[in-house]
């Protein structure tokens, strides 16, 4: 017998077996009766180098024979030469070169058999979230902007839900706390799990959030023996993985990486390629991830890492001789992505509808307009001002805010969000301020956020009363204060919906492990260590063919490594259930992470270092019930199948399984690796 027939490790089986429980992710939206409202978000398509952006709204008629389409978008990098709705294999099902806008723009799809497509394939595939549409220019004729189609719930009306059952009584279970360390740190260690349940979770919680970081990442690449003009990206992921692996203030360390993927800035930009400003970056999120939003949103705006990235550092007021206008980038993210979204939402984080049932936008282009004139006049700190130069071209100083030149600040008034806007004349500095609290105030920013934090920790798909209850969290801590980190942590880890075990057997509970996160997971379990020099060296995990598909501070985009409301096509898109990690799993990335886990799990790093990994916790199990019992608690949170355990049984006694007592633990836990239990985190 082969390992191939303990566990199904081929890449499609464990791509099917993973998709088989996805149904365990998230909640089935309700549909209103009647029409049916579809949202795609178009990001760069097929490696396009692009900083266009849209978004569209598809309203399916209840007779599902016509549907209404409006769309926007902005920033192709060339002019627009088509557009269109795709079905799954490419062919087009509507050409929206040759309809006719309705006066408001709406376009209208008579929902007719398409190329090979038929009618009820066309509404299938739709229905599924496999329909998209996509944006061609002169310079990506084959398409440069794309979004799936994905249904979307919302009312008109808002009604607070009930408050929820009480959490269970009594001190953690051995369960319990390991489910807890699951969401709030980067996975259970035996100690950990003794630790939290003589503590409980309230006090386990203080202690953490009362930990200051345990060190700097810029102190970790200053101290290295490279010359400063060879310290790359991925000597910042060394100090990552360090602190992630043996830091003390494990929810600190999660919660940064949280923020590091709605803020986000990427290695993958050649203006940040190295060490130190990924450094400063990842020690800005450390130490303003227990603060005040509204001081986190001053600092990720004022980065030079952020300003760089998108293009905010050296951003001029605009000239009508020249026709220079201010850059948008920065303006157009901080609303989309980073705090509010495209469209109004309820307090529970759901749509907003108009009268028409179609959402709400937050903003339009003239909203973008006035908080790119507020984000000019600020580049590198330390500058010499004499020099006019300087602004544009200046020197490099990553670790200090940007700094201010009032003379290349938009003078202008500047219109902001719910109709606020700036008069004219002002500083940098009161624009900024005034700009920022005009974000912060935004009603959607507690349930934007909390749903963030709430699908990077706990679940994919949150009911709306759990977000509904984070975000009073955000609004008010309880002591008059907004945007209070860690009352909003409290909120989630402490809810209900996250600490109760009435949900694990329901569908609309759980979430899929980020590959970051399930690599870190199995090094803690085993407590690894470093060699003598302290460095784990692990610099290729973006790779999909050897490593995870995904490393911490190289996302492809602005957009993150998925969209959070990606759903996988097939099954689980048909249960309306969201995915997002599932967006970079595929057979490639199945299979690199198998091999990578393998060679992790048996100690090798890069650059042929070697990991001391400690195996005794499971190789002095007297018998394989123990060991499995070591392997549920350890790995499982206590919640192993007995249909997994069977397998795990039936592998162990096979004649052909390792006998050596490392090889075997080793074998037995790259196992784990690849169960769809561990993989899928509840």
């Amino acid at each position: 017998m082969k390992v191939t027939d303990w566990l199904p490790i081929d890449g499609r089986r464990v791509l099917g077996a993973v998709l088989c429980l996805a149904p365990l992710l998230a909640t089935v939206p309700a549909r209103a009766a009647g029409d049916v409202l579809y949202l795609a978000t178009l990001t760069p398509q097929n490696g396009a180098v692009s900083l266009g952006a849209g978004h569209a709204t598809l309203l399916l008629a209840a007779n599902e024979r016509t549907a209404a389409l409006r769309h926007s978008f902005s920033n192709l990098s060339t002019v627009l030469t088509a557009a269109h709705i795709h079905a799954p294999d490419g062919q087009i099902l509507f050409d929206l070169d040759i309809a006719e806008p309705a006066p408001d723009g709406t376009l209208t799809w008579t929902i007719t058999a398409a190329g090979s497509w038929q009618r009820p394939q066309i509404l299938n595939a739709l229905r599924t979230g496999q329909c998209y549409l996509n944006l061609h220019s002169s310079a990506y004729p084959n398409g440069e902007i794309k979004g799936l189609f994905r249904i979307a719930g919302g009312s008109t009306d808002f009604t607070p839900p009930p408050p929820p059952p009480p959490p269970p009584p009594g001190p953690p279970t051995a369960s319990g706390a390991a489910r807890f360390l699951t969401q709030a740190t980067y996975g259970p260690t035996v100690t950990a799990i003794n630790s939290l349940r003589k503590q409980g979770y309230k006090a386990w919680l203080d202690a953490q959030l009362n930990l200051p970081p345990s060190a700097s990442h810029l102190a970790y690449i200053d101290a290295l023996p490279e010359p400063e003009d060879e310290l790359y990206g991925w000597y910042t992921r060394e100090s990552i993985w360090k602190q992630a692996i043996q830091g003390p203030d494990q929810l600190r360390q999660r919660v940064a990486l949280a923020l590091s993927e709605l803020f986000v800035i990427s290695s993958e930009d050649s203006d940040l390629f190295e060490a130190e400003p990924t450094a400063a970056w990842m020690d800005l999120l450390h130490r303003d991830a227990f603060g005040n939003f509204r001081t986190l949103l001053q600092d990720v705006t004022l980065s030079p890492a952020m300003g760089m990235y998108l293009d905010m550092l050296s951003n001029d007021k605009e000239d009508p001789e020249t026709g220079r206008n201010p850059n948008e980038n920065y303006a157009r993210e901080i609303l989309q992505l980073f705090t509010i979204g495209l469209y109004k939402l309820h307090p529970d984080g759901t749509l907003q509808l108009d009268n028409q049932g179609l959402p709400i936008a937050t903003y339009d282009q003239e909203v973008v307009k006035g908080f790119a004139q507020v984000f000019t006049g600020w580049t590198f700190a330390g500058q010499d001002r004499s020099e006019d130069w300087r602004f544009y071209w200046p020197d490099e100083e990553w670790r200090l805010p940007m700094e201010a030149w009032p003379e290349h600040h938009s003078p202008g008034s500047k219109r902001l969000l719910n109709g606020v806007v700036l008069p004219p004349n002002r500083s940098p500095q009161a624009d900024l301020n005034a700009a920022l609290d005009n974000v912060f105030q935004h009603p959607n920013v507690g349930p934007f956020v909390c749903k963030h934090l709430i699908q990077r920790l706990v679940t994919s798909n949150p009911s709306p009363a759990y977000v509904y209850r984070c975000g009073q969290a955000f609004a008010n801590n309880g002591q008059g204060v907004r945007g209070d980190l860690k009352a909003v942590l409290r909120a989630i880890l402490l809810d209900w919906e996250a600490r109760t075990t009435d949900v694990l057997t329901q569908q609309g509970f759980g979430k899929v492990r980020e590959p970051i996160v399930r690599f870190v997971a199995l090094l803690r379990a085993l407590k690894a260590k470093p060699p003598a020099d302290g460095r784990f060296r692990y610099y290729w995990q973006a790779s999909s063919e050897w490593g995870l598909n995904q490393a911490p501070l190289q996302a492809p985009t602005v957009f993150n490594f998925f969209d959070p409301t990606y759903s996988q096509p097939g099954p689980v898109a048909d249960a309306g259930l969201l995915s997002p990690e599932l967006q970079i799993t595929n057979e490639t990335s199945v299979f690199g992470t198998v091999n990578f886990l393998r060679s992790a799990l048996e100690g090798y790093a890069d650059d042929d270092a070697e990991i001391t990994l400690d195996y005794s916790y499971l190789t002095s199990a007297p018998t394989t019930a123990v060991l499995l019992n070591r392997v549920n608690q350890l790995f499982y949170a206590g919640l192993m199948t007995p249909a997994t355990r069977a397998v795990f049984a039936r592998a162990l006694a096979d004649p052909d399984f390792p006998t050596e007592p490392i090889e075997r633990a080793v074998t037995v836990v790259w196992l784990v690796s690849l169960s769809p239990e561990f993989i899928v985190q509840r």
